[in-house]
């Protein structure tokens, strides 16, 4: 989903509006070129998110800021009507119910000399993150179970000298 001057998402014109005005221009003409300009200046790089993933695991200096813009699949182009749709179909089917696809990913993606990338999602608390609460919140009984006993002396100690 590359900004269109002509979208139905305003998001989507105003960035290509934002794009066509900049100068010098933005566009760039390949791939490598993008790369280059990225690595080289304050450019950020729209990429098809396959070839993001391979260069980003070949060029440490390289990330990617944010989800994607849209999801797409891949297909395989044959002649229409033919014999071989339908077989290819379900062997490509078959491969991802099996994990087959990932794993041969792996053993040809997995050439690059980067470390894994961490993941900048929001991740949930642990005990480390949140046991400090506790520790107030067990302060805070103590003290109120302090006072609950003062109290209770303290008045037990008035009844008993009113009595006399």
């Amino acid at each position: 989903a590359a900004p269109r001057q002509n979208s139905r998402y305003q998001t989507y014109q105003r960035m290509w509006n934002y794009m066509q005005s900049k100068q010098p221009s933005v566009f760039v003409k390949s791939t490598e070129e993008g790369i280059a300009r990225v690595l080289n200046s304050k450019y950020a790089f729209l990429l098809e998110s396959t070839m993001n993933e391979y260069h980003r695991r070949h060029n440490c200096n390289l990330t990617q800021i944010g989800g994607l813009l849209d999801t797409k699949g891949y297909g395989i182009g044959m002649p229409l009507g033919s014999p071989f749709r339908d077989e290819i179909t379900l062997a490509i089917l078959q491969l991802q119910e099996n994990n087959r696809l990932e794993i041969l990913k792996r053993k040809w993606w997995e050439g690059g000399h980067c470390p894994k990338e961490e993941d900048h999602r929001a991740k949930g608390l642990g005990m480390e993150n949140i046991g400090g609460i506790f520790v107030v919140l067990v302060c805070g009984l103590l003290v109120a179970i302090l006072v609950a006993v003062m109290e209770f002396v303290w008045s037990t100690r008035r009844s008993a000298e009113s009595e006399e």
